[in-house]
Order: structure tokens, then C-alpha cells, then sequence
């Protein structure tokens, strides 16, 4: 029965965005929220960018949805003898989890609207890393936070703290070509989901699969060439969507394997983090800010050496595909093979940096 419920989420959200993504096109024409084309920019058209609130809407009400529905089956009988015995047995676990899925949406919308504020604004960047911290800190309080082997509330807390601000910036400076933030994250949701599901972690696998709907319809409308863009809110709102689902998500199981499957995250999100040090390693080389915007994104360095867009986004889309599916080993093998996994990982990157440096050095 969990498949149907799993396509039912996902239809549902996918659903959602398909019809939210066009609305908040036709929004942000009509209040001038519109990304201008510029030096920086590819497109030579006003693009509405409001996106994000389609992803962010459609998430949110796919789940507070179901979540009325347990509510409702909890407090009617005649609608709990709806349900087949074999879902009505996790009812009430699934009231349990309640706080944590309103704790989670709190801090995502706060993050939205950090984002929205900065599409409109156009925040500097220590406002933005602040209200990120503030967000991350309240997770934390709220007992939200990664546990790992090191017996130290402080050290589990700051490594939450960190991991949140992290992937949300990386997350936000992959948004740099149409297509390539949303992709990346529906093909590392998709990985995530295939470990929560395989370890039966449903709650888990139903805020997955709520997400990858909405990125998928939304990436009807921002696949090249898009007719929306996500903006700030979007990228960011992914980015912390993806952090908490790392956080929560349980990876080490002794009967399995080693300790080294709670570094997963690590191996599945590689292309993001290294598009970010990538890029900040390049600006710091220039004598440049960290936070200066340019085109010296993996993705701008790929159209460089040759591809279109469309073949540098489906590129990126297969090297995440890659390091994703061997991650999915690691709670399987002990020492040495996750040795192994993180060693071709490094390789897969390694050969990508190397391609970049002689094909620009070619051209």
C-alpha cells in the first residue's frame, strides 16, 4: 500500500506546481518582479521570477494536506475504517512527527521569505548569512540538528548549524543557468528518497517525494529556455529543504555497515559543493570578493569549453547521478569500501577540474 500512497504525494505535487508555476509567471508580470537581462545574464528578455513561491506553495500544501487527512482519520471513525490496516497502524506515529514537519515548514518559509526580500531588495550578503544562521539556530533549539558519533551537544549543533548555511548558499549559487538548481535537486531528492525507502522511513520518503513533484513541475517551465526563473526564494528555500532532509534522515545502521554512511550527504551533493568552492576558490585567486556575482560557475566554465546550455545542465545532471548512486553503497560496506567510494569521487571531480583546465587553457 505505501507505493500508492507514495505516487498519490507525488501526483499531488506535481500536480500543484504544474498550475502554481504558470500563476506565479502571470504574478510577477503584473508586479513587475522580472529578472532584466544584463552583462552577467544570458537571457536578452525580461523573465519573471517569482518561481520559487510555486515550489515553496506546492511542498507545503501537498503536505499539510496529507497531514489533514491523518488528522481527520485520527479524530473520524467512519474515516478511519477508510483506511487499510495495514496504514492505519502508523496513524498515529504519523501525529507524532507533527511538530517536526511545522518546525520544518516555519524554517523553510523563513528562508523563503529571506530569499524573496533579497530578489526585491537585493540584500547584502551578511543580512541573507545572518537571518540563514538565525533559521539554523532555532532548528537546533527546536532539537532539529544532525547526531554524530561525537558525544558533544555543542559539536552536533554547530555541525547543523554549518551544514544548513552550506547547502543553502550552494544551493543558491548553482541557480546560474536555466534548469540546473531544480534538476540537481530532484536528482539528489530522488537518491535520498531511494535511501529512506529502502530503510523504511516513511515520513522521510513522503517529504521527498512531496518535493521532487514540485521540482519536476516546475522544471516544465524552467528547463532552457525558461519562461520562469525561481529567484532567490527558490534556490535558497531548496537549498535548506535538502539540509534538513540530510539532517534528518538516518544513514548508519551497525548490522549493515560502517560508520562512514552518515558522510552520504557528502558524496551525493559533491557537484554543488564543489561548484561553490570551485567558485570561491577562483574569486579568491583574482583578489576578488567571495560574494561577487559572475559567470565562473561550473556550469558558465562547461559553455566555455564548448557545450550548450542544455548539454552543460544535462551534463551536471549525470556527474550528481553518478556520485549519488555510489553513495548509496556506503551503508553497506565497511572501512575500505567506503574508502573506495569517496576516492572515486574525488576521482570523477578531479577529471572534471582537470578537462576544464586544459580545454580552457586549449581555448
Amino acid at each position: 500500500m505505501w507505493i500508492v500512497v507514495y505516487c498519490y504525494v507525488f501526483v499531488l505535487a506535481l500536480a500543484l506546481s504544474l498550475v502554481l508555476t504558470p500563476l506565479a509567471r502571470r504574478i510577477a508580470g503584473r508586479v513587475g518582479m522580472l529578472d532584466l537581462p544584463g552583462r552577467r545574464k544570458p537571457h536578452q528578455l525580461p523573465i519573471p521570477l517569482f518561481g520559487g513561491a510555486a515550489i515553496f506553495t506546492a511542498v507545503s500544501i501537498a503536505l499539510l494536506t496529507n497531514s489533514a487527512l491523518v488528522f481527520l482519520a485520527l479524530r473520524c471513525a467512519a474515516c478511519a475504517s477508510l483506511i487499510p490496516s495495514s496504514l492505519a497502524v502508523y496513524l498515529s506515529g504519523a501525529r507524532s512527527l507533527f511538530p517536526k514537519l511545522a518546525v520544518i515548514l516555519i524554517g523553510g518559509f523563513t528562508i523563503f521569505c529571506i530569499g524573496l526580500w533579497d530578489d526585491v531588495a537585493d540584500l547584502k550578503p551578511r543580512v541573507k548569512l545572518l537571518g540563514q544562521l538565525l533559521v539554523g539556530i532555532s532548528l537546533v533549539c527546536l532539537d532539529i540538528r544532525a547526531t554524530v558519533f561525537i558525544p558533544s551537544y555543542f559539536f552536533s549543533a554547530a555541525v547543523t548549524i554549518a551544514w544548513i548555511v552550506v547547502i543553502t548558499n550552494a544551493f543558491n549559487l548553482l541557480d546560474n543557468m536555466d534548469g540546473l538548481c531544480a534538476g540537481v535537486a530532484l536528482v539528489a531528492s530522488a537518491v535520498f528518497l531511494g535511501i529512506s525507502t529502502a530503510r523504511g522511513q516513511y515520513f522521510i520518503s513522503i517529504m521527498l517525494l512531496a518535493f521532487a513533484g514540485s521540482l519536476l513541475g516546475f522544471l516544465r517551465y524552467n528547463f532552457h529556455s525558461a519562461t520562469i526563473f525561481m529567484g532567490d526564494a527558490g534556490s535558497m528555500f531548496i537549498g535548506y529543504y535538502i539540509a534538513v532532509m540530510t539532517i534528518i534522515q538516518t544513514y548508519y545502521n551497525p548490522a549493515e555497515g560502517g560508520p562512514l554512511a552518515v558522510l552520504m550527504p557528502l558524496v551525493i551533493l559533491a557537484v554543488p559543493l564543489y561548484d561553490t568552492l570551485s567558485v570561491i576558490a577562483i574569486r579568491i585567486s583574482r583578489g576578488e570578493s567571495i560574494f561577487t556575482a559572475d559567470r565562473r560557475h561550473f556550469s558558465h566554465r562547461l559553455v566555455t569549453l564548448g557545450m550548450s546550455q542544455r548539454g552543460a545542465v544535462c551534463f551536471i545532471y549525470l556527474v550528481t547521478l553518478a556520485t549519488g548512486l555510489s553513495a548509496m553503497l556506503l551503508p553497506r560496506v565497511g572501512w575500505s569500501g567506503g574508502m573506495i567510494v569517496f576516492a572515486q569521487t574525488i576521482l570523477i571531480v578531479s577529471v572534471i577540474a582537470i578537462l576544464e583546465y586544459f580545454g580552457r587553457g586549449k581555448r
